[in-house]
């Protein structure tokens, strides 16, 4: 658990980075098709006078987990160039759901996306309530009780098929179907995440493979 201490930290820090926010990230940002409006209502930004545990990351994309009580629970981290490793967290986080405060919104449905910036495009571009999860491992065992109640939840994975022939988006979309009553699987193009999706089809497109030509 996260103390009220710092939340109240994590918080200021989120906020002070949002308004740093950089052309050079807005315009990584753009690139992904999201927008200077969409990027301010997730508070992403850039990582400036960062607090302790956060220096490595200076100059990095900020992308905060706030929570629907408005506090700060802690951060994902994105490079803005193509050096790797591409993503960072402090040390020693625990893992929390991120974009959670969609689950309060009155819906029928909601998409668990692979990713945080999956689900900034599809909860503040496409407008669908969604939730994001970095990756299979960043599973917890007590999610699933955070999504009873819905008719639907659409489970999407990136669909990226490893050297090896593994394929971690699609162990992550099993993983959560199989724990996650009401689930369903979609499958993506080979190759693609939500975005790259997005990117090559369009709003409408893209609403209609995640959730259905019934609910677009």
């Amino acid at each position: 658990m996260v103390s009220n201490v710092q939340s109240k930290l994590l918080l200021e820090a989120a906020q002070r980075y949002a308004q740093a926010i950089t052309p050079l990230a807005l315009g990584v940002l753009d690139e992904r098709g999201i927008s200077e409006e969409v990027a301010a209502r997730f508070q992403l930004g850039t990582i400036t006078e960062p607090i302790n545990g956060h220096e490595t990351y200076e100059g990095w994309l900020s992308i905060p987990y706030i929570t629907a009580s408005g506090s700060c629970v802690g951060f994902k981290f994105r490079r803005l160039d193509d050096a790797k490793p591409k993503y960072g967290s402090p040390t020693g986080q625990k893992s929390h759901l991120y974009n959670v405060c969609d689950i309060t919104l009155d819906s029928a449905y909601v998409v668990v996306c692979e990713g945080e910036l999956d689900a900034v495009i599809t909860s503040g571009v496409l407008g669908i309530p969604a939730v994001g999860v970095p990756g299979v491992a960043a599973w917890k065992s007590h999610f699933p009780k955070l999504f009873a109640g819905y008719e639907s939840i659409y489970v999407v994975g990136d669909n990226d098929v490893k050297e090896d022939g593994s394929n971690p988006g699609a162990e992550f979309a099993k993983r959560v179907a199989n724990e996650v009553m009401n689930s369903t699987i979609v499958t993506l193009p080979p190759g693609m995440d939500i975005n790259d999706y997005y990117l090559a089809n369009g709003i409408d497109a893209t609403r209609k493979l995640l959730i259905g030509e019934s609910n677009v």
